[in-house]
């Protein structure tokens, strides 16, 4: 698609053309006058207009320059009307078609050029031959014959020349701004793939930190939440003690202080770990040991062959078996046994079954709990596990935590 140009763009061709009706109005008077011009006056002023017409649409309407140049050729040869000198132009309309013509013009133009010198030296040859006062003969023709010159053989080439090398010049100049168009887009290609990556950068930076502080939130939650339900266990059940056994209340305290200190060097290292990589307990029998402490009664069961889990998946599986014992802990019934199953196959199913303290509420992922069930499973998925909440035929609370267990060396079940 052809961009056109502005007014700006134009002056060039416009004065251009002013120039050639300029001049090419005197040389025409002058010619007719000196009485060395052949040809009617009219088709001479029809080859001034007609030049100057090409020069003016070179750019804006190259077909107009190019019809218009093959219309005079014809038009002259067939009156026998002289070449003027300022249909020189048409250097400049060659280059201008192969310049900025479409590729069907660029075609026929080149095809043309052979055609169009034949066609003019034939002319010319016509006008040595039978007009010898024309100008052509007498300024250029017979200085040749008077040199010893065959004149057919240097007329040829030059009107070979005059036609194909602005046209030549105009192709390499054609495809010269192609290729600096091309150069330009494509660094502005590469400078808006920087800048994207720039941004892509940016924004992977900014979901990181949101991830970072979107785990460490649910790591403090669990922490927090999980010890603050045992201490207000224990000291709920302080309240009850017999005051004649003074050792039971400093055992519960102990208890209270024990869970306190440990939530808190808990809270301490996944703080001083922002990325995660560190500082987190991923010992499950002393989970459920601590939470036992609490006072609520805890079994476990293991199926299969027990095996350590990478860093990153024990990680997870501690922190999703904390939430759920902190769920039957705070929502269940504390004189119920809370069953934790523990199936090790191609993939790590950790159940917690226990008795709610009332009816519960339509199991799904709004169920009364704040937020635990919904990090436990924003948990499970982020390594490609899945979460499973229901109720059993007892009325029992079941959660199953499934994650892809990538097994190392298994070592020993753990006896409870």
């Amino acid at each position: 698609m052809k961009v056109q140009p502005s007014r700006i763009a134009r002056a060039p061709e416009l004065l251009a053309a002013v120039a050639v009706l300029v001049v090419g109005g005197i040389e025409a008077s002058s010619a007719n006058l000196s009485g060395y011009g052949s040809g009617p006056a009219l088709v001479q002023a029809i080859a001034v207009l007609g030049t100057a017409t090409a020069v003016a649409t070179t750019r804006r309407a190259p077909w107009v320059s190019f019809c218009v140049l093959w219309a005079l050729l014809i038009l002259q040869a067939a009156t026998t009307t002289d070449v003027l000198l300022v249909q020189i132009a048409v250097v400049g309309v060659a280059f201008g078609i192969a310049r900025w013509g479409s590729t069907a013009l660029l075609w026929v133009s080149g095809l043309s050029i052979p055609v169009a010198a034949t066609i003019s030296f034939l002319y010319i040859n016509l006008l040595a031959y039978t007009l010898w006062q024309t100008r052509i003969a007498r300024n250029l023709i017979v200085p040749l014959v008077d040199a010893g010159i065959a004149w057919p053989v240097f007329v040829l080439p030059l009107i070979l020349s005059v036609l194909a090398l602005p046209w030549l010049a105009g192709l390499v100049t054609r495809y010269w701004g192609a290729a600096r168009r091309s150069q330009r887009s494509q660094a502005e290609a590469e400078s808006a793939a920087a800048r994207a990556a720039v941004e892509r950068e940016r924004m992977a930076e900014i979901a990181a930190l949101r991830e970072n502080q979107a785990r460490l939130a649910r790591d403090v939650h669990d922490v927090v939440g999980h010890s603050l339900t045992v201490i207000l266990a224990q000291a709920e059940s302080a309240q009850f003690l017999d005051d004649s056994r003074p050792e039971a209340l400093k055992a519960t305290m102990a208890t209270i202080a024990r869970s306190a200190r440990s939530s808190l060097q808990e809270v301490r290292a996944v703080l001083s770990s922002p990325d995660g990589t560190t500082g987190h307990p991923t010992d499950l029998d002393a989970l459920v040991s601590s939470t036992r402490e609490s006072g609520l009664p805890i079994v476990v069961a293991d199926t299969g062959a027990v095996h350590p889990l990478p860093p990153e998946l024990a990680t997870v599986a501690f922190r999703v078996l904390q939430e759920m014992l902190t769920n039957a802990l705070k929502h269940g019934r504390r004189d119920s046994m809370v069953t934790v199953h523990r199936d090790w196959g191609d993939l790590l199913r950790l159940t917690v079954t226990n008795q709610p303290a009332s009816t519960p509420a339509p199991p799904g992922p709004e169920h009364p709990g704040g937020e635990g069930l919904t990090g436990m499973r924003r948990r499970v998925e982020s390594v490609g596990g899945s979460l499973d909440v229901s109720t059993g035929g007892d009325g029992a609370f079941v959660v199953t935590a499934t994650l892809p267990l990538r097994a190392g060396a298994p070592f020993p079940p753990v006896r409870v």
